[in-house]
């Protein structure tokens, strides 16, 4: 996928690009929701951040590494949300060369989908004064999402769920939680990133064997 997607979290860092801070409105339960969808405060290019607790405990050690989940709504009605994000894959999928994380829409059901969602842990409605504001700038926004649809160029620091939502709408391919990773979340983004490299280095040997038995075959 072209490089013209993400750009330098570190130079986005020391303020070269301007990311200008945005404001967060907790969603406490469905009822919610719904209504923050009937207002039109939540519908077509509305960014999501949800939160996701996790934590490793060891005898008497407890190692917090819980993270983000940022997503696109593309559209939203009282029954369910349509998203565009990158999601991660299975573990067989990944094993199986089938990539790590694919951008993809799915469809949020609220009567079923309670793993998205998680009110408990904490779901966000994210806004900033340059995310597009009118309705053509909305819609261009998802037209420009849509467009990465089946990328698979996942990288934890520099084009992740956070960079490809602030690319949608700003522009720029920022993320925070990946700038400000510490502890234990810091370590797993950096392990995650060789498995990546060892990962796609695999992958690009399989598509080489490929090549010479297609070759080889005629």
């Amino acid at each position: 996928m072209p490089s013209m997607f993400s750009c330098n979290c570190v130079e986005l860092s020391k303020g070269i690009h301007n990311v200008k801070h945005c404001n967060e409105e907790r969603v406490y339960d469905l009822q919610h929701l719904i209504q923050l969808i009937r207002s039109g405060k939540i519908g077509s290019a509305s960014h999501i951040r949800a939160h996701r607790p996790r934590a490793l405990r060891i005898l008497w050690w407890t190692f917090d590494y819980s993270y983000d989940h940022h997503f696109l709504v593309t559209e939203a009605t009282e029954n369910k949300l349509t998203i565009i994000h990158y999601a991660l894959k299975r573990l067989s999928r990944i094993i199986l060369l089938k990539g790590v994380a694919e951008i993809i829409q799915d469809s949020v059901d609220f009567a079923n989908d309670e793993e998205i969602l998680d009110f408990d842990a904490g779901v966000y409605l994210v806004t900033a004064e340059n995310y597009p504001q009118t309705p053509q700038e909305k819609s261009k926004a998802v037209c420009k999402a849509r467009r990465r649809l089946g990328e698979r160029q996942y990288s934890v620091f520099y084009n992740n769920c956070d960079c490809f939502v602030s690319w949608t709408l700003r522009g720029c391919s920022y993320s925070h939680q990946a700038m400000n990773a510490k502890g234990l979340l810091l370590y797993i983004g950096i392990v995650t990133r060789y498995c990546l490299r060892t990962y796609r280095a695999l992958q690009t040997f399989k598509d080489c064997i490929n090549k010479l038995r297609c070759l080889f075959g005629e």
